[in-house]
């Protein structure tokens, strides 16, 4: 059976074998250092959780909740190659939105996920955006995202999901660009001014469907 824990220890034996399964699964270009993980799980900025299975760890996931908003960064999720398809991403998603239902102040869910319209792996990028789908989530319609790269100099073409229901199926576009400047300044250090982020955050639209 597959036992989901919180860890807080970055010494802790769960957080160097998710860490081995992180490297292997992002390219660098998408992947924080090791450094800069340490330091937000040691500062609480990060949620980590490791899925085990008997002796080892199959699954981790990392969570940032947005200081001073309703939402929470999914930022990364990922199942040990020789694991994947067994269901082990779904139950934990399914663990996090029962988590969040039972707060007193609702919560949700921001994801990053790879435009499959982009890059040489689209059936791949396919998949990931309808296996969030069957489980609840939607995709912010005709917002442009772009991933600052972590390492070298190209972004990544993403779309943006938001997942329990959120507002009838709407949110305000001043919301989404309020979102997209706090996760390009706290997770990835870039300023008002950062040319990336001026390239699309104006075409944001002032009502965003989410479907």
């Amino acid at each position: 059976m597959l036992k989901i824990s919180e860890i807080k220890d970055v010494n802790h034996r769960n957080f160097k074998e998710a860490i081995m399964i992180y490297t292997k699964s992002f390219p660098p270009n998408e992947r924080q250092s090791i450094d800069i993980i340490k330091k937000r799980v040691k500062e609480n900025l990060y949620q980590m959780f490791t899925g085990r299975l008997k002796d080892k760890v199959v699954f981790m996931a990392l969570l940032y909740p947005l200081k001073n908003t309703d939402f929470v960064l999914f930022d990364f999720m990922v199942v040990e190659k020789n694991y994947r398809n067994k269901g082990i991403g779904t139950k934990f998603v399914k663990n996090m939105l029962n988590l969040l239902r039972k707060k007193n102040v609702k919560k949700y869910l921001i994801l990053e996920v790879e435009n499959p319209k982009y890059g040489n792996n689209k059936e791949q990028r396919k998949r990931r955006v309808e296996f969030y789908k069957r489980l609840g989530a939607k995709e912010m319609k005709n917002v442009r995202y772009l991933l600052p790269p972590l390492l070298g100099d190209f972004p990544t073409e993403m779309i943006l999901m938001v997942i329990p229901e959120y507002n009838d199926g709407v949110i305000q576009g001043g919301l989404v660009k309020t979102i997209v400047i706090q996760i390009y300044k706290e997770l990835y250090g870039r300023n008002d001014n950062d040319s990336l982020l001026n390239s699309f955050i104006y075409d944001i639209d002032s009502t965003v469907k989410l479907e």
